[in-house]
């Protein structure tokens, strides 16, 4: 309840400060950067999301054959089902900057873009923050 009223407190006065004036200048903030979204809010139509946009979700899976290449299964998805792999989808991400990569079961929030070629899809990662571990929350 305190999340949520801090974030309704955020979001207006992000929209009360829409615009500033630095320096003779309107610059316009964009509101809609505070938002963090989900796996299930993006699921559907990744690709709908363009630009740079942050993601919460929690590192369920590594690819053996890229270390680069992690999945993020949905927060609230996981702790109703207890398990790493019951998720309904998991969303591919690339992450090749210098910090070490998440570790299994943390939970995140990813900044990036999603990439898609003829050949591949995936959300290029170019920050992220971990949150929090629920590894003892969950089964294996």
């Amino acid at each position: 309840m305190k999340k949520l009223a801090l974030f309704t407190v955020f979001v207006v006065v992000g929209l009360v400060v829409a615009y500033v004036n630095k320096g003779g200048e309107e610059v316009k903030i964009s509101v809609s950067s505070v938002r963090v979204l989900s796996i299930n809010d993006i699921q559907s139509d990744p690709l709908s999301f363009t630009g740079e946009i942050k993601i919460n979700g929690v590192a369920a899976a590594f690819s053996e054959a890229d270390e680069a290449f992690f999945g993020i299964m949905d927060t609230a998805e996981l702790m109703a089902c207890k398990d790493l792999y019951c998720g309904a989808y998991t969303l591919p991400a690339k992450y090749t900057g210098n910090n070490p990569m998440p570790e299994l079961a943390d939970v995140v929030d990813v900044t990036g873009t999603f990439v898609k070629t003829d050949t591949e899809f995936y959300f290029a990662v170019t920050d992220f923050e971990v949150r929090r571990n629920i590894m003892r929350l969950i089964s294996r």
